[in-house]
């Protein structure tokens, strides 16, 4: 019996055609990497979220992109049970950002986060020092077709002034009043717009290759099958599809897709490959 004819299109390509009119392609915001913030902050988990947050937020601004929700963000990495504090790796990205039908991911990474003291003055319970914050962020662009990082953009801010002593941070929410108006939490704030100012001038002009490809399912062989393309289609170990079969209804003069579930490649000849079981 020959396999139903099937029409496969990478995941990646169909999320980009769900934008505003305007927006050219869809990004994700990845948590960012946190090693930086030490232990004598804010909790990290919860410094992580607030940049990531922040910097999704001011994204959200920019005409040209669409940027996927935080709350669809967050249900897929609790379902993929990572959390804020993990390391971004470069398979799990690319799946998290398939999942999420973008176009690109911005992995971003706290360099620098500190604030250094000088002397004080007490005001009632807490102390006030003269101190200097600095905040350096930095973030890449990750085509999720193809892992190629397409750029990397650098953000920074500094205060000098009054603030709370490095342990008076303890128990203090990061999105609390209080954190924002310290000099960390302003030089964080600085460092947010500063990187989305960088990443609006060197993205905004960005073009992708959103050309849909397209294969048939040329045999079936158990639970596995083989498709009609390979190496020689830039297809990579791991790659997940998108899969619609073909249906032609009647009084319709073109057929229709109707989505029936994902393959994803587990191995790659030059002209073709198998794929893991479908799942609908």
């Amino acid at each position: 019996m020959k396999p139903k004819l099937l029409v496969l299109c990478l995941v990646i390509l169909l999320g980009a055609a769900q934008g505003s009119a305007f927006a050219k392609f869809t990004a994700a915001v990845l948590p960012f990497e946190g090693t930086e913030i030490r232990d004598w902050y804010l909790d990290r988990d919860q410094m992580i979220k607030g940049i990531t947050e922040s910097l999704t937020d001011r994204l959200s601004e920019c005409d040209w992109l669409k940027v996927i929700e935080r709350t669809r963000m967050e249900q897929i990495l609790t379902e993929q049970h990572f959390g804020y504090s993990g390391r971004v790796d470069t398979f799990t990205a690319a799946e998290i950002g398939r999942l999420l039908g973008a176009d690109v991911l911005v992995l971003g990474t706290v360099n620098v986060l500190e604030q250094k003291e000088g002397g004080g003055v007490k005001a009632g319970l807490v102390i006030l020092r003269g101190s200097t914050a600095r905040v350096e962020l930095s973030a890449r662009l990750v085509d999720v077709n193809t892992g190629v990082i397409l750029g990397s953009v650098q953000g920074s801010g500094t205060e000098t002034g009054l603030s709370f002593a490095v342990e008076d941070f303890y128990g203090i929410s990061f999105s609390s009043q209080a954190f924002k108006d310290s000099l960390l939490g302003k030089a964080l704030a600085e460092a947010v717009e500063d990187l989305a100012a960088s990443f609006d001038d060197a993205f905004r002009d960005l073009e992708l290759d959103t050309e849909p490809l397209v294969g048939n399912i040329l045999a079936v062989v158990g639970d596995k099958y083989v498709l009609n393309l390979g190496a020689v289609h830039n297809v990579k170990r791991g790659d997940r599809f998108a899969v619609s079969q073909v249906v032609r209804v009647a009084g319709l003069t073109k057929p229709v897709e109707v989505p029936v579930g994902t393959l994803r490649a587990i191995s790659v000849e030059e002209e073709a490959f198998p794929n893991g079981a479908n799942r609908p």
